[in-house]
Order: C-alpha cells, then structure tokens, then sequence
C-alpha cells in the first residue's frame, strides 16, 4: 500500500458543536479522466471543514500522480488492490472522522455550497441521512434534474446516492454497506435505513452533479434490484423482473439492429 496526504504528517482537523467536521470520500480506480474535477469540486467548497478521503484501488493510469498533486490538501489518500466499489467506500467510512460522511464518485462533482447547505441544513434540523436534488449529464444528451422521492425506495433507488450525507453514527448503528452487491449496495443501504426508522431529511438544492453511463445503468442493475427488495419485502420485486427482462431485450434488439447495419 502507498499512501499520503496531511494525516501522514500528523495533520489532522477537528468539528465542533457550531463547525462540525465533514468527511468526504471518494474511491476511484483509473479515473484520470475526471478526478481532478472531483477532487477540486471538494476543495472549492464555501464550507471550509472538511477532510478529504480518497481510496484508489490500485490504479494503472496516471491518477496516482494526480493524487500527489493535492498532497497538501487532501487528508489521506492510500491506493492498493481492494475488493470492489463498496470494500473500498467501507474503507474510506471506517478511515473518516467526521460527523457527516458524504460519498463522491471519481467521475461526479460537487456544487460549489452542497457541504455548507448540508451543514445549515443540521443545524435547523438535525437528522441522521441527508439528501438532495442531482443534476445528471450525459454525452449527446440534455442535462437532466433528479429530485428524489423517498416514498417511492420500495420501488425503486429513488434516492440518489451521489447526493446523501450520512451521520458516521449511522454507520457505527446500521452497518456499513454490504459487498455481496456489486452495483446495488447504496440502494440497500438506504433502505436498511429507512426499516431501521433513521431520520431522513431532504435538502431541496441541486447537491451533486452526476455523469450517467456505466455497469449502474445496465440491465444488470435490475438483477441487483430484484435480490435487494426481495431482501426487503418491498412488495415490488417482481416489476423489477419484467424490467429486467424488458432490457435485455431491448438491448439485445440493438444488437441485432447494429450487426445488420455493419
């Protein structure tokens, strides 16, 4: 393992009742595409207390040298081989020493006050998860809102992960998340919370600015679905099939329509 940031120099920040410390973590793997972004939208935030976790899986390209870039900034970054996206999200919470842990993918951003509208947000209400609004980009395509619905989770993930704010408390009470799921485990994560009767609070501001694509968007995610509501008794387990197999069809017709055009 190598590892660095200001926690390898004894360099360590502190909350307080009225300015309490926020964890954010993000875990990447060859993503020198967009970390930087990532990584600035952290460090640009209009609230200033902050230590910031990343955990990298070992990664080929050049994020390693991105990372050592921001040595003097980030709170602690360590790369080595891990099991998956939710080993190493479980890493950065057990690493975090914040109240609030919030999660950042290596491709996504913050906007510029989410933490600081998070922060206020506790302190006129303090509850135990927060989230808010997603801005989804995608190539080709017009930005999208994603306002979430929380009385729809037993349906759906209709919470957006990429915006949640969890209390480390939580974690400590809850669990962490569970790495049988590949792609799912957010989704079960939060709905572990829900059954668990945690307070939620919706912070109605766009927080976290999501680029779309990837194994989360596939068919697969449906396959994941099903077994997490299952889990659950959600009750809807079996429209997930028929949107399972909807999919892959669809997918497959594109398929056939591709290889007739070539």
């Amino acid at each position: 393992m190598i590892r660095g940031g200001l926690r390898t120099k004894g360099i360590s920040k502190k909350g307080d009742p009225g300015n309490p410390l926020v964890s954010i973590i993000t875990v990447v793997y060859n993503g020198e595409k967009h970390i930087e972004q990532t990584i600035e939208s952290v460090l640009n935030q209009t609230y200033k207390n902050i230590e910031y976790i990343i955990i990298d899986g070992n990664s080929k390209d050049g994020t390693i040298n991105i990372l050592k870039k921001y040595e003097d900034k980030i709170a602690l970054w360590q790369s080595e081989p891990d099991g998956g996206i939710y080993f190493a999200m479980n890493k950065g919470i057990q690493l975090a020493k914040g109240e609030i842990i919030g999660i950042l993918n290596a491709d996504d951003y913050y906007l510029p006050d989410a933490v600081m509208r998070i922060v206020q947000a506790n302190s006129k209400n303090p509850s135990d998860i927060f989230y808010g609004d997603m801005l989804v980009v995608a190539e080709g395509k017009n930005d999208t809102i994603q306002k979430p619905d929380i009385s729809k989770m037993n349906e759906m993930p209709s919470i957006p992960h990429p915006t949640c704010f969890v209390k480390k408390a939580v974690y400590e009470k809850a669990g962490t998340f569970d790495i049988r799921f590949k792609i799912s485990s957010d989704y079960e994560f939060l709905l572990r919370c829900i059954r668990k009767n945690f307070k939620f609070l919706y912070v109605p501001e766009i927080i976290t600015t999501f680029r779309q694509g990837g194994i989360s968007a596939s068919c697969y995610s449906n396959v994941e679905g099903y077994r997490v509501m299952k889990i659950h008794h959600t009750g809807h387990h079996n429209a997930v099939i028929i949107r399972g197999i909807k999919c892959y069809v669809k997918t497959f017709l594109k398929k056939i329509i591709h290889l007739r055009r070539s």
